[in-house]
């Protein structure tokens, strides 16, 4: 007969203890359910979508610079392709499974970012981690090891910065 077990122990009459460390208990969602999470993810596909938009047209309007120069940005099925010549394309896009966005850039590789409701922002996951850690640990975060990529929207206006030589200021 099987001997029942609660969470976090390893059986009847053990005295091991299975639990998750400590960051990871500490991070929790912040979707109740699924819908929440792609109507929060949409919208800030889509805002990044309009103010990349905006930035580029009044940069590049009359620039004199050709069609194959010109950054091109799509937003479809929860994938947001920023396409910026010479340099490359980022691609954002939706995992629903985990509840993230996830980044891909020709600059600074790949990245996952969480939706933190209080802050109203997308934060780097590993930044999150680094957080929790240093909480648990009662030590104090280096948040200058992030910079300006600990969130999704300091991320792109840092590379668009270093790229095209633009202020950018993106609170997604």
């Amino acid at each position: 007969m099987a001997s029942s077990s609660s969470p976090g122990t390893a059986g009847a009459g053990s005295s091991t203890q299975l639990s998750l460390p400590q960051h990871v208990q500490h991070q929790t969602r912040s979707f109740q359910n699924e819908a929440g999470f792609h109507e929060v993810a949409d919208e800030s596909l889509e805002a990044i979508q309009d103010a990349v938009e905006e930035l580029f047209e009044d940069h590049f309007e009359g620039g004199g610079a050709d069609d194959s120069e010109v950054p091109e940005v799509n937003v479809a099925s929860g994938v947001l392709t920023l396409s910026m010549p010479p340099h490359g394309t980022w691609v954002l896009n939706k995992q629903t499974p985990n509840r993230q966005i996830w980044w891909s850039s020709p600059i600074s590789g790949p990245r996952r970012y969480e939706y933190d409701a209080g802050e109203g922002t997308w934060l780097y996951t590993r930044y999150v981690d680094a957080k929790d850690a240093a909480r648990d640990d009662g030590t104090d975060l280096n948040e200058d090891e992030f910079g300006d990529g600990k969130t999704l929207g300091g991320a792109l206006a840092a590379e668009i910065k270093m790229l095209y030589g633009l202020d950018f200021d993106l609170v997604i």
